[in-house]
């Protein structure tokens, strides 16, 4: 890019923006020139020619001069296809300057130079302003400071006993290790569907079966590191078996009223429900009342359940307990589980 400042006596063509090649605008020699010693002003003519495919909407200039001597302004060229200007009141002397700058219309490049001239009356003064453009960066930067944990680990879980009756209690505890213990001493949080613990927190809580059936306990140890599958994950089941008596509570609460005496329905009689294991049902002679370890193929849960429960199995009658709601799912639970344990 350049800038060629010619002289012109009192006046200053500036011209011309040209891609890619520019024609200077001209003006007569002299024909603005005083012929007076009194009139010692003079002008300055400029062409500016950009690189290809850059485009100024408007220019700014700053001429400064001996004396303290300053005149600036700006160009407007948004409608223009040359930069062109009359800039006048040049006093003749030395040491001017001359500042020009500008952005192109797409923001993204700002050119910017300057040059130094002497202003002689009556005389041109070639002077050639190199002009620096700066495209707006387009792309960024990121710091990255990296930390360095050793994730804990979880060997194992230990329930003693594994097994337990409805109320009952099962100690736990962790095989877990922390290499360099960062940034914060092991944590533990216990879980499970149902039960409780005394403490969810501690290493070692104890846990107390409250629903029956089969129930997965899991362990979370972490070291406060927020990264994901930083914090093992560990489960182990353990079993909740419901005794004979929390069985008989909910037949006689729902069905000894009928099943009872010297002549039961059916003549089954739930007084004492032990001694119905092991015995033929009435209603379905292929299938015992109660089959211990197995409540699918046990009359007793088809007839609570108001269907059988093995394809090609037999049903008859209705739905116990007759003329009274179903028995709610936790007590089935119990029912079924205390003979999927084996009746203890």
């Amino acid at each position: 890019m350049a800038i060629v400042i010619r002289s012109f006596g009192k006046h200053v063509l500036l011209a011309c923006l040209a891609i890619p090649t520019f024609a200077a605008c001209s003006a007569e020699p002299g024909s603005h020139a005083s012929n007076t010693d009194a009139d010692r002003s003079s002008s300055i003519g400029l062409e500016l020619q950009l690189a290809s495919g850059l485009t100024l909407d408007q220019a700014s200039y700053t001429i400064t001069g001996t004396g303290g001597f300053s005149l600036s302004g700006d160009i407007d060229i948004s409608n223009s296809q040359t930069l062109s200007a009359v800039i006048s009141g040049l006093p003749a002397g030395t040491g001017y300057t001359i500042t020009l700058s500008g952005n192109t219309t797409d923001g993204g490049t700002r050119c910017a130079g300057s040059a130094s001239f002497d202003v002689v009356a009556h005389e041109t003064t070639p002077v050639t302003v190199s002009l620096a453009c700066h495209q707006a960066s387009s792309t960024g930067s990121v710091s990255v400071n990296g930390t360095v944990n050793i994730c804990p680990s979880l060997d194992g879980i230990s329930a003693s006993p594994a097994e337990v009756k409805l109320g009952g209690s099962i100690e736990l505890s962790a095989t877990a290790s922390d290499a360099d213990s960062a940034p914060a001493p092991l944590t533990y949080a216990w879980s499970a569907a149902s039960g409780t613990f005394d403490d969810a927190s501690a290493a070692a809580p104890t846990f107390t079966c409250t629903a029956p059936g089969p129930v997965d306990i899991t362990l979370t140890v972490s070291d406060g590191d927020a990264t994901p599958r930083c914090a093992p994950e560990l489960s182990t089941t353990v079993l909740c078996t419901p005794t004979v008596a929390d069985v008989q509570a909910i037949l006689d609460a729902n069905c000894t009223s009928c099943h009872s005496g010297t002549a039961p329905p059916r003549g089954l009689s739930l007084v004492d429900v032990r001694a119905v294991v092991g015995a033929p049902a009435a209603g379905c002679p292929q299938k015992l009342r109660i089959s211990s370890g197995s409540s699918a193929r046990s009359y007793l849960v088809d007839k609570l359940l108001g269907a059988a429960q093995d394809e090609g199995g037999c049903f008859s009658g209705k739905q116990m307990p007759l003329g009274k709601a179903p028995l709610a799912a936790s007590d089935l639970a119990v029912i079924t589980g205390w003979i999927n344990a084996g009746t203890p």
